[in-house]
């Protein structure tokens, strides 16, 4: 079976804050297999990128890869995840998530090419603690997402 891609992101009113995450699978020919949002009550912007990363892997579970492509637009995130140096509170979950996966590859890219995850992030922080909205296929309000290998503009 190839490789699922998952673009990761969340999202923070304040530092701390009420947070978000938000996920899009996606198989080998870019087509969106699933989505989701989950509300994660208050916590900091770092916490919340890996948590939406730990929920992601969960729920990827569902359909059956083995290798997992994680894109975050968290730098310290991507780094921290790929060399296992992450807070001692989400080492176990991070151990139990991460053995379900033969491989899981790691990808820093730029918020402004990871719009699909920002949106559904920002559909977290408005649900209550702990609720997760899963949507399977691509839903009705993700109007566009991005392409692999597609060039997006970064303004400086």
């Amino acid at each position: 079976m190839d490789e699922l891609s998952m673009c990761c992101d969340g999202v923070a009113r304040g530092n701390p804050g009420v947070v978000g995450a938000g996920v899009v699978a996606r198989d080998h020919g870019a087509n969106v297999v699933g989505s989701m949002s989950v509300g994660l009550g208050i916590t900091t912007n770092y916490l919340v990128e890996i948590l939406g990363i730990l929920f992601g892997l969960e729920w990827a579970r569902q359909w059956g890869y083995l290798k997992i492509c994680i894109r975050s637009d968290s730098m310290s995130v991507v780094k921290a995840l790929s060399s296992s140096t992450i807070p001692w509170f989400v080492r176990q979950h991070w151990s139990e998530v991460s053995y379900s996966y033969e491989a899981i590859r790691f990808e820093h890219t730029y918020k402004e090419a990871n719009f699909a995850a920002d949106n559904m992030a920002k559909r977290g922080c408005i649900l209550p603690n702990e609720e997760i909205r899963h949507y399977i296929g691509r839903p009705y309000f993700l109007t566009s997402v991005e392409f692999p290998n597609i060039s997006y503009f970064r303004f400086k």
